[in-house]
């Protein structure tokens, strides 16, 4: 069944359905379905019908690919007196005005009818940076502006309490018909439907009361709003407004930290993200985003370009204060679990003394704020694709993984503040995916990048990062040097084109040398570029030096090329390199079947210990007096070699 549009993301468009049937076989599981083709519009159509893989990915989420939107019809259509009609009439009524307007549009399609999914990355981005991002999209505070403007009206302009009780009452129930029943629009409005019937029935209520019933029945309702961050943001700020700001006497400076101190926690632990500002900008920007909410609903009703001018207006309003609130944004670690729920009982306790409250729900964030020691070597598990990175006086970060968000988290829990050198071995998605966002929002202070194969839309990416940021471009020959505190970088190169794969067989391999150990990181190399190396030919061998002792491979861990794949990992390469320690980069579930199990067999002949990160997590690497520690996320106690 649909109650989403298609949302478009650069070349590719995704659509997410709560249910589906596959095979006649009922699942109760959202979907979401990509296509890099153009699907038809939706319209008044009822449900989807595709042909395409679905499969289980490394998150536990069901998804579906389409190669062609001929795979795609849609089934059955919306009765006229059914309110998602009423919704998406007036979507498609917008919509004829995208062409002149695109973001305006997208905007008042989120404020007025909730399809945030029109919304570009740019907009979100904007807001998210100033953490204002909930304003944005149709929620419980649109809910809330919508009953106290007919509460305004009907009660004290008009002076008909009792109608205006029972249009509160139907609005609550209409609300998710029409806009769709999501977790933010359900609460609001069995709140609001709450406060209603107290009031119809002429019983007493109190917003603490409101607060907790409606949290229950919302659970009772979908138990899986117990782990959602929604869910919990929403009560979190509500509850120390009602219970520590109440009890302030009408400090609002008070107020807004007791907000901030409590979303603050919750926010670092789901996102590993906080916004200082983000209390003082919602209640700043309020009234201007009531003021965007009630243009985007004359829009629906009248769409013409004077309100389209008047909207872009307030937004670049509100482009302006996120901007000013972004310095104080950014990514930190998760705080504690056990100390996240010391400190909201605490703060229960304490509620009656808000300042004593408030420090308790600091708490978290000052333990996550807290500098962690830099671990050497890490090979993070950003799904499938590489990202490794290395930490002594300086931060090196070879590749990024193909997806920024999650690349960013795990930098976030390991206190990454500046990156000296960001290291690309070759710019295929799954290894150059998260590091423009890196770069925009991490101090990069130089960029290596290989000119052999530079080509792509990851590539465009990240150069137009590097020229937005000015970060330096260092453009890496065969063995180029650095050192990055105690640890010392080489890079290997082939000076020619290789006829298969050549993509792969151009990744840059890098050499560290970390105290008395080596470390080999290979890219995705293939047999071509690996006979090569172990045969000792260098593309271009410096003067002076005897021929193979630059390239010596021998090293004690080896990161396996292109994730364990078939076409690597060669006998004669393993022999040349000798590693004591091995690591495999892939994705859980991935679709390639990463690791071979022929790469398996040929590293448990040697006798290497191999590590994997679809199985153990991020893997840290340590050299304590020399020997090498390995600290699996996901493991038994780590072996000493």
């Amino acid at each position: 069944p649909l109650d989403r549009d298609w949302s478009r993301r650069g070349a590719a468009a995704s659509l997410r359905v709560a249910s589906f049937r596959a095979d006649g076989v009922p699942f109760a599981r959202e979907l979401l379905i990509y296509t890099h083709s153009s699907p038809p519009p939706i319209g008044f159509a009822r449900s989807i019908r595709a042909e395409g893989f679905a499969r289980v990915d490394e998150r536990g989420t069901f998804v579906m690919t389409i190669k062609s939107s001929r795979l795609i019809s849609y089934q059955g259509a919306l009765r006229w007196w059914q309110p998602s009609r009423w919704n998406r009439a007036l979507a498609m009524r917008l919509a004829a005005h995208a062409r002149a307007w695109p973001e305006e549009v997208a905007l008042a399609q989120a404020l007025a009818l909730g399809r945030g999914e029109r919304l570009d990355d740019h907009t979100r981005e904007e807001f998210r940076r100033g953490g204002t991002y909930h304003l944005l999209v149709f929620s419980g505070m649109q809910i809330a502006f919508a009953a106290a403007a007919i509460a305004w009206v009907l009660r004290w302009f008009l002076h008909k309490p009792r109608v205006s009780d029972w249009l509160l009452l139907t609005f609550a129930v209409m609300a998710p018909l029409f806009i769709g029943p999501t977790a933010s629009v359900s609460r609001a409005s069995i709140a609001i439907g709450l406060y209603a019937v107290s009031r119809i029935l002429g019983r007493p209520t109190s917003l603490e009361n409101l607060w907790c019933v409606s949290a229950l029945l919302r659970l009772i309702a979908a138990p899986t709003d117990l782990a959602d961050p929604a869910f919990h943001l929403t009560y979190a700020g509500a509850g120390a407004l009602l219970f520590l700001g109440r009890t302030a006497r009408g400090r609002w400076v008070l107020s807004a930290l007791a907000v901030e101190a409590a979303i603050t926690p919750l926010t670092l632990w789901h996102f590993r993200q906080y916004a200082i500002a983000g209390s003082a900008m919602t209640i700043l920007m309020s009234p201007i985003v009531f003021a965007m909410l009630i243009v985007s609903a004359a829009a629906c009703a009248l769409p013409c370009d004077p309100l389209f001018a008047l909207l872009h207006l307030l937004r670049e309003v509100c482009a302006f204060m996120n901007d000013f609130a972004a310095p104080l944004s950014g990514y930190l670690p998760r705080p504690p679990l056990p100390l996240l729920v010391l400190a909201f009982g605490l703060a229960f306790v304490l509620r009656r003394r808000p300042p004593l409250a408030i420090a308790a729900l600091l708490l978290p964030t000052l333990a996550a704020a807290w500098p962690r020691p830099p671990v050497p070597l890490t090979f993070l598990d950003v799904g499938q694709g590489d990202a490794i990175l290395v930490r002594d006086r300086e931060t090196l970060l070879v590749d990024g993984g193909p997806q920024p968000e999650r690349l960013l988290a795990l930098l976030a829990d390991r206190s990454v503040r500046r990156i000296d050198v960001m290291l690309l071995t070759h710019a295929h998605p799954d290894h150059c995916g998260g590091l423009p966002a890196v770069m925009q929002r991490i101090s990069v202070g130089e960029l290596w990048l290989s000119p052999r194969r530079l080509r792509g839309p990851c590539a465009t990416s990240l150069l137009a990062a590097a020229s937005e940021r000015a970060v330096p471009i260092h453009l890496i020959r065969d063995h180029d040097r650095c050192s990055l505190g105690g640890i010392a970088l080489t890079t290997l190169l082939a000076d020619r084109t290789f006829r298969r794969a050549p993509e792969n067989n151009s990744s840059v391999v890098v050499r560290l040398q970390i105290g008395r150990r080596r470390v080999l990181l290979t890219g995705d190399i293939e047999r071509d570029a690996e006979s090569e190396l172990a045969s000792g030919r260098p593309a271009r061998q410096p003067s002076g030096v005897p021929p193979g002792g630059v390239y010596a491979l021998q090293a004690d861990i080896l990161k396996v090329s292109h994730h364990g794949s078939r076409t690597s990992t060669t006998a004669p390469f393993l022999e040349a390199v000798a590693p004591k320690l091995a690591v495999i980069s892939c994705g859980r579930r991935n679709l390639f079947g990463h690791p071979h199990a022929a790469v398996v067999r040929a590293l448990d002949a040697q006798h290497i210990r191999t590590w994997r990160t679809d199985r153990s997590g991020s893997i840290e690497v340590t050299f304590p007096n020399g020997r090498i520690a390995v600290h699996p996320q996901i493991d038994t106690p780590p072996p000493r070699f």
